[in-house]
Protein backbone atom coordinates (compact mmCIF):
# COMPACT_ATOMS: atom_id res chain seq x y z
CA UNK A 1 0.00 0.00 0.00
CA UNK A 2 2.85 2.47 0.89
CA UNK A 3 4.55 1.60 -2.44
CA UNK A 4 1.53 2.62 -4.41
CA UNK A 5 0.96 5.98 -2.56
CA UNK A 6 4.43 6.35 -3.68
CA UNK A 7 4.21 5.84 -7.12
CA UNK A 8 1.46 8.01 -7.36
CA UNK A 9 2.97 10.82 -5.84
CA UNK A 10 5.95 10.50 -8.37
CA UNK A 11 3.83 10.13 -10.67
CA UNK A 12 2.07 13.50 -10.54
CA UNK A 13 5.02 15.35 -9.83
CA UNK A 14 5.99 13.92 -13.21
CA UNK A 15 3.03 14.33 -14.91
CA UNK A 16 3.09 17.93 -14.34
CA UNK A 17 7.21 18.39 -14.30
CA UNK A 18 6.32 17.33 -17.90
CA UNK A 19 4.34 19.69 -18.64
CA UNK A 20 5.92 22.38 -16.95
CA UNK A 21 9.57 20.73 -18.58
CA UNK A 22 7.95 21.98 -22.02
CA UNK A 23 7.07 25.71 -21.00
CA UNK A 24 10.72 25.92 -20.22
CA UNK A 25 12.22 23.86 -23.42
CA UNK A 26 10.19 25.05 -25.52
CA UNK A 27 10.26 27.98 -26.06
CA UNK A 28 14.05 28.21 -26.59
CA UNK A 29 16.38 30.68 -28.14
CA UNK A 30 17.11 30.68 -31.63
CA UNK A 31 20.37 32.40 -32.94
CA UNK A 32 18.89 32.65 -36.78
CA UNK A 33 15.51 34.08 -36.37
CA UNK A 34 13.15 32.13 -38.56
CA UNK A 35 10.03 33.59 -40.20
CA UNK A 36 6.41 31.70 -39.70
CA UNK A 37 6.45 31.47 -43.55
CA UNK A 38 10.20 29.59 -43.99
CA UNK A 39 10.36 27.05 -46.17
CA UNK A 40 6.46 27.25 -47.18
CA UNK A 41 6.15 27.03 -51.24
CA UNK A 42 4.74 30.63 -52.15
CA UNK A 43 2.19 32.37 -50.22
CA UNK A 44 1.08 28.92 -48.68
CA UNK A 45 0.99 28.21 -44.98
CA UNK A 46 -0.69 25.92 -43.19
CA UNK A 47 -4.10 26.81 -41.05
CA UNK A 48 -6.12 25.04 -38.87
CA UNK A 49 -9.54 27.27 -38.73
CA UNK A 50 -12.53 26.15 -36.03
CA UNK A 51 -15.44 27.97 -37.10
CA UNK A 52 -19.51 28.20 -35.62
CA UNK A 53 -22.47 29.14 -37.73
CA UNK A 54 -25.12 29.59 -35.45
CA UNK A 55 -23.11 27.61 -32.74
CA UNK A 56 -22.42 24.76 -34.63
CA UNK A 57 -18.62 23.56 -34.42
CA UNK A 58 -16.50 22.61 -36.91
CA UNK A 59 -12.65 22.59 -37.63
CA UNK A 60 -10.37 22.70 -41.26
CA UNK A 61 -6.87 22.55 -41.90
CA UNK A 62 -6.00 24.97 -45.01
CA UNK A 63 -3.12 23.87 -46.66
CA UNK A 64 -3.06 27.09 -49.57
CA UNK A 65 -3.93 30.45 -49.74
CA UNK A 66 -6.85 29.18 -52.31
CA UNK A 67 -8.27 27.81 -49.55
CA UNK A 68 -8.41 29.90 -46.94
CA UNK A 69 -9.88 32.25 -49.63
CA UNK A 70 -12.51 29.76 -50.56
CA UNK A 71 -13.24 29.23 -46.79
CA UNK A 72 -13.77 32.65 -46.20
CA UNK A 73 -15.99 32.70 -48.97
CA UNK A 74 -18.46 30.14 -47.38
CA UNK A 75 -18.21 32.06 -44.04
CA UNK A 76 -20.05 35.10 -45.95
CA UNK A 77 -22.19 33.05 -47.55
CA UNK A 78 -23.80 31.72 -44.54
CA UNK A 79 -23.47 35.23 -43.04
CA UNK A 80 -25.47 36.34 -45.39
CA UNK A 81 -28.13 33.37 -45.09
CA UNK A 82 -28.68 35.19 -41.61
CA UNK A 83 -26.27 33.14 -39.85
CA UNK A 84 -23.71 34.03 -37.00
CA UNK A 85 -20.60 33.33 -38.09
CA UNK A 86 -17.47 33.00 -35.73
CA UNK A 87 -13.55 31.82 -36.63
CA UNK A 88 -10.61 31.65 -35.09
CA UNK A 89 -7.16 30.08 -36.53
CA UNK A 90 -5.38 27.42 -34.05
CA UNK A 91 -2.20 27.43 -35.72
CA UNK A 92 -0.39 30.13 -33.45
CA UNK A 93 2.74 30.38 -35.78
CA UNK A 94 0.26 31.91 -38.43
CA UNK A 95 0.24 34.55 -35.86
CA UNK A 96 1.83 37.57 -34.78
CA UNK A 97 2.29 40.04 -31.89
CA UNK A 98 4.27 43.82 -31.76
CA UNK A 99 2.05 46.81 -32.99
CA UNK A 100 -0.89 45.02 -33.91
CA UNK A 101 -0.50 42.90 -31.05
CA UNK A 102 -2.99 39.74 -30.15
CA UNK A 103 -3.22 41.54 -26.37
CA UNK A 104 -4.77 44.34 -27.53
CA UNK A 105 -7.70 44.07 -25.56
CA UNK A 106 -10.06 46.48 -27.55
CA UNK A 107 -12.07 44.55 -30.02
CA UNK A 108 -11.67 46.07 -33.68
CA UNK A 109 -14.89 46.37 -36.09
CA UNK A 110 -15.92 47.11 -39.41
CA UNK A 111 -19.60 47.86 -41.02
CA UNK A 112 -19.17 47.55 -44.93
CA UNK A 113 -21.45 46.70 -48.32
CA UNK A 114 -18.25 45.50 -49.98
CA UNK A 115 -17.57 41.43 -49.53
CA UNK A 116 -14.51 42.23 -50.75
CA UNK A 117 -13.69 44.78 -48.00
CA UNK A 118 -15.25 42.22 -45.49
CA UNK A 119 -12.92 39.50 -47.04
CA UNK A 120 -9.30 41.43 -46.73
CA UNK A 121 -10.45 42.61 -42.94
CA UNK A 122 -11.33 39.08 -41.94
CA UNK A 123 -7.45 38.03 -43.36
CA UNK A 124 -5.79 40.87 -41.00
CA UNK A 125 -7.46 40.13 -37.93
CA UNK A 126 -7.05 36.55 -38.70
CA UNK A 127 -3.30 37.55 -39.05
CA UNK A 128 -3.55 39.63 -35.70
CA UNK A 129 -4.73 36.32 -34.05
CA UNK A 130 -7.80 37.31 -33.16
CA UNK A 131 -11.75 35.83 -32.92
CA UNK A 132 -13.56 36.93 -35.30
CA UNK A 133 -17.48 37.45 -35.48
CA UNK A 134 -19.46 38.37 -38.51
CA UNK A 135 -23.31 39.43 -39.17
CA UNK A 136 -25.16 40.38 -42.04
CA UNK A 137 -28.00 43.28 -41.93
CA UNK A 138 -30.04 42.05 -44.98
CA UNK A 139 -32.18 45.04 -44.77
CA UNK A 140 -29.09 47.61 -45.43
CA UNK A 141 -26.94 45.09 -47.03
CA UNK A 142 -24.53 45.71 -44.37
CA UNK A 143 -21.71 43.10 -43.13
CA UNK A 144 -20.99 43.98 -39.68
CA UNK A 145 -17.77 42.39 -38.30
CA UNK A 146 -16.25 42.44 -34.33
CA UNK A 147 -12.93 40.98 -33.83
CA UNK A 148 -11.60 39.84 -30.46
CA UNK A 149 -8.17 38.79 -28.78
CA UNK A 150 -10.17 37.64 -25.92
CA UNK A 151 -13.73 36.60 -25.97
CA UNK A 152 -13.94 37.59 -22.53
CA UNK A 153 -17.53 38.92 -23.23
CA UNK A 154 -18.92 35.39 -23.47
CA UNK A 155 -16.79 33.97 -20.45
CA UNK A 156 -18.49 33.17 -17.45
CA UNK A 157 -18.25 30.09 -14.79
CA UNK A 158 -21.29 28.35 -16.02
CA UNK A 159 -19.20 27.91 -19.86
CA UNK A 160 -15.79 27.03 -17.88
CA UNK A 161 -17.55 24.25 -15.06
CA UNK A 162 -17.17 21.13 -16.13
CA UNK A 163 -14.28 18.35 -16.98
CA UNK A 164 -11.74 19.30 -19.71
CA UNK A 165 -9.54 16.95 -21.76
CA UNK A 166 -6.01 18.79 -21.68
CA UNK A 167 -5.26 18.04 -25.25
CA UNK A 168 -2.02 19.56 -26.16
CA UNK A 169 0.20 22.87 -25.48
CA UNK A 170 1.70 24.88 -27.82
CA UNK A 171 4.21 27.07 -26.66
CA UNK A 172 6.56 29.72 -29.97
CA UNK A 173 9.08 31.99 -28.76
CA UNK A 174 8.41 35.78 -29.75
CA UNK A 175 11.13 37.11 -31.66
CA UNK A 176 12.33 40.81 -31.79
CA UNK A 177 9.94 41.81 -34.16
CA UNK A 178 7.15 40.44 -32.86
CA UNK A 179 6.96 37.05 -35.02
CA UNK A 180 6.18 33.99 -33.21
CA UNK A 181 8.98 31.41 -34.29
CA UNK A 182 8.08 27.79 -34.88
CA UNK A 183 7.16 26.12 -31.70
CA UNK A 184 6.55 22.58 -29.95
CA UNK A 185 4.23 21.13 -28.72
CA UNK A 186 3.26 18.23 -25.83
CA UNK A 187 0.56 16.53 -25.30
CA UNK A 188 -0.29 13.74 -22.69
CA UNK A 189 -0.98 10.79 -24.52
CA UNK A 190 2.30 11.22 -26.62
CA UNK A 191 3.77 9.65 -23.11
CA UNK A 192 1.35 7.10 -22.70
CA UNK A 193 -1.45 9.19 -20.13
CA UNK A 194 -4.02 11.53 -20.47
CA UNK A 195 -4.71 14.60 -18.46
CA UNK A 196 -8.36 16.38 -17.21
CA UNK A 197 -8.87 19.53 -15.53
CA UNK A 198 -12.26 19.65 -13.60
CA UNK A 199 -13.60 23.08 -12.65
CA UNK A 200 -16.08 22.95 -9.80
CA UNK A 201 -18.83 25.70 -8.90
CA UNK A 202 -17.20 26.79 -5.57
CA UNK A 203 -14.05 27.95 -7.19
CA UNK A 204 -12.24 24.31 -6.65
CA UNK A 205 -10.40 22.59 -9.55
CA UNK A 206 -8.89 19.05 -9.68
CA UNK A 207 -6.05 18.05 -12.15
CA UNK A 208 -6.74 13.85 -12.66
CA UNK A 209 -3.62 12.43 -14.41
CA UNK A 210 -4.13 8.99 -16.59
CA UNK A 211 -0.81 6.87 -16.87
CA UNK A 212 -0.85 4.22 -19.02
CA UNK A 213 -0.25 1.25 -16.97
CA UNK A 214 -3.77 2.79 -15.07
CA UNK A 215 -2.37 4.01 -12.12
CA UNK A 216 -4.17 7.45 -11.50
CA UNK A 217 -3.17 10.73 -9.91
CA UNK A 218 -4.74 14.07 -8.51
CA UNK A 219 -3.47 17.45 -7.49
CA UNK A 220 -5.79 20.66 -6.73
CA UNK A 221 -6.04 23.54 -5.99
CA UNK A 222 -8.31 27.04 -6.58
CA UNK A 223 -9.41 28.57 -9.89
CA UNK A 224 -10.72 31.88 -10.42
CA UNK A 225 -12.66 34.09 -13.50
CA UNK A 226 -10.78 37.78 -13.35
CA UNK A 227 -12.89 41.02 -14.04
CA UNK A 228 -11.65 40.76 -17.14
CA UNK A 229 -12.43 37.29 -18.29
CA UNK A 230 -9.07 35.57 -17.77
CA UNK A 231 -9.53 31.97 -16.47
CA UNK A 232 -6.56 31.45 -13.65
CA UNK A 233 -5.13 29.19 -11.81
CA UNK A 234 -1.59 27.89 -10.47
CA UNK A 235 -2.23 24.37 -12.07
CA UNK A 236 -2.47 25.15 -15.47
CA UNK A 237 0.93 24.76 -17.57
CA UNK A 238 3.21 27.81 -16.71
CA UNK A 239 0.46 29.16 -14.35
CA UNK A 240 -0.94 32.51 -13.70
CA UNK A 241 -3.93 33.90 -15.79
CA UNK A 242 -4.99 32.92 -19.41
CA UNK A 243 -6.78 34.70 -21.94
CA UNK A 244 -9.93 32.19 -23.19
CA UNK A 245 -9.84 32.75 -27.48
CA UNK A 246 -12.70 30.28 -28.19
CA UNK A 247 -14.72 28.23 -26.00
CA UNK A 248 -17.95 26.49 -26.53
CA UNK A 249 -20.13 23.28 -25.31
CA UNK A 250 -17.01 20.93 -26.93
CA UNK A 251 -13.60 23.26 -27.45
CA UNK A 252 -11.87 25.57 -24.95
CA UNK A 253 -8.62 27.55 -26.60
CA UNK A 254 -6.62 29.84 -23.83
CA UNK A 255 -3.51 31.71 -24.67
CA UNK A 256 -0.88 33.81 -22.73
CA UNK A 257 2.72 35.35 -23.14
CA UNK A 258 5.19 34.34 -20.61
CA UNK A 259 8.88 34.54 -20.14
CA UNK A 260 11.25 31.43 -20.17
CA UNK A 261 13.94 30.54 -17.47
CA UNK A 262 15.96 32.60 -20.30
CA UNK A 263 13.79 35.62 -19.91
CA UNK A 264 12.64 35.16 -23.39
CA UNK A 265 8.93 35.74 -24.57
CA UNK A 266 7.04 32.93 -24.90
CA UNK A 267 3.41 32.61 -26.55
CA UNK A 268 1.44 29.74 -24.66
CA UNK A 269 -2.01 28.19 -26.52
CA UNK A 270 -3.82 25.15 -24.75
CA UNK A 271 -6.42 23.14 -26.37
CA UNK A 272 -9.37 21.42 -24.20
CA UNK A 273 -12.15 19.58 -25.18
CA UNK A 274 -15.05 18.69 -22.94
CA UNK A 275 -15.25 15.22 -21.31
CA UNK A 276 -18.23 13.79 -21.79
CA UNK A 277 -17.52 10.33 -19.72
CA UNK A 278 -16.73 9.66 -16.14
CA UNK A 279 -13.06 9.70 -15.95
CA UNK A 280 -11.38 7.89 -13.46
CA UNK A 281 -10.85 8.77 -10.02
CA UNK A 282 -8.64 7.78 -7.05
Amino acid sequence: MKKEIYIKKVLKVTAMMAVLALCVVACKKQDDFTRQNEGVVGDNKERVIIYTVNHNENKRTLITEAEWDALLDQLCDQAQLGNEVEFFNMSPVNCFTGKKSVDAKSPLTLSTNNRDELKAWMKEMEEQGRTVKITYDDTTGTWNGVAYSTIAYIVTDNNIIGTWHFNYMMVNQIAPDGHLLEGDSYAPEEEGGSMYYTFHTNGYMLLTFNSMDGIVATDSTDWTLSDEGKLCSELLPNGGCWDVNWITSSTMIISRVGLNDDNDNCYYQLLFDRQRKKISQL
